[in-house]
C-alpha cells in the first residue's frame, strides 16, 4: 500500500518565514518534489526521518532563544517605564539623584544593546532553518513509500534509540 508523508515542520517554519522572506526576497524557488509513482527507498526514508529529527531539535532551540529574547524585551520595556517615571520625579537640585539616574539609564542601554545583539545573532540562524525546512520539504514531503518500508525503518530507529539509551546509562 502506498502512502504520502507530509511533514508537520512546515507549520513551524511559518513562524520564521516572514523574517527570511524580508531578508532575501530574491531567494531561488524550492526544487520540485520527486515525480509521482517513484517510491522512496529505505535509505531515503532514514535520511528524511533523521533530517526531520534534526529540524525539530533546531526548532526547539530557536523557540527557546526567541522566548528568552521576548522575556528580556518585556523586562526592558518595564524597566523603560520605570526609568521614565523616575526621570519625571527626579530632584534636579540633588546631584546624587542625577548621577543615580544616569547610571540606571546606562545600565538599561547596555541591556538593550545586548538584546539587539542576541536578536541579530538569531536572525541568520532562523533564516538558515527556514532554508533547511524548504530543502527538507522539497526532498521528503512528496515521497511515496511502502508502509512495510516505513515500519521497518521505524523499528530500526527504535532499536538504535534503545541501544543508545542503554549505552549512555552504562557510562
Amino acid at each position: 500500500m502506498l502512502s504520502s508523508r507530509t511533514s508537520l515542520i512546515s507549520l513551524v517554519a511559518l513562524l520564521f518565514v516572514a523574517a527570511a522572506d524580508a531578508a532575501d526576497p530574491a531567494a531561488p524557488p524550492a526544487a520540485s518534489p520527486a515525480p509521482a509513482g517513484v517510491r522512496a527507498t529505505r535509505d531515503q526514508l532514514r535520511e528524511c526521518l533523521t533530517a526531520e529529527d534534526g529540524l525539530k531539535q533546531r526548532e526547539h532551540a530557536l523557540q527557546a532563544a526567541s522566548a528568552e529574547n521576548r522575556k528580556m524585551g518585556a523586562s526592558l520595556e518595564a524597566e523603560s517605564d520605570q526609568i521614565r517615571g523616575t526621570g519625571s520625579r527626579m530632584d534636579e537640585t540633588n546631584p546624587m539623584s542625577a548621577t543615580a539616574y544616569d547610571a540606571m539609564v546606562k545600565s538599561h542601554n547596555l541591556r538593550v544593546r545586548q538584546l539587539n545583539a542576541a536578536e541579530a545573532a538569531l536572525r541568520p540562524v532562523s533564516q538558515a532553518f527556514v532554508a533547511d525546512v524548504a530543502a527538507f520539504q522539497s526532498r521528503c514531503s512528496g515521497l511515496t513509500y511502502l508502509v512495510e518500508d516505513m515500519e521497518a525503518v521505524a523499528r530500526e530507529r527504535e532499536k538504535a534509540t534503545a541501544q543508545a539509551t542503554a549505552a549512555s546509562g552504562s557510562l
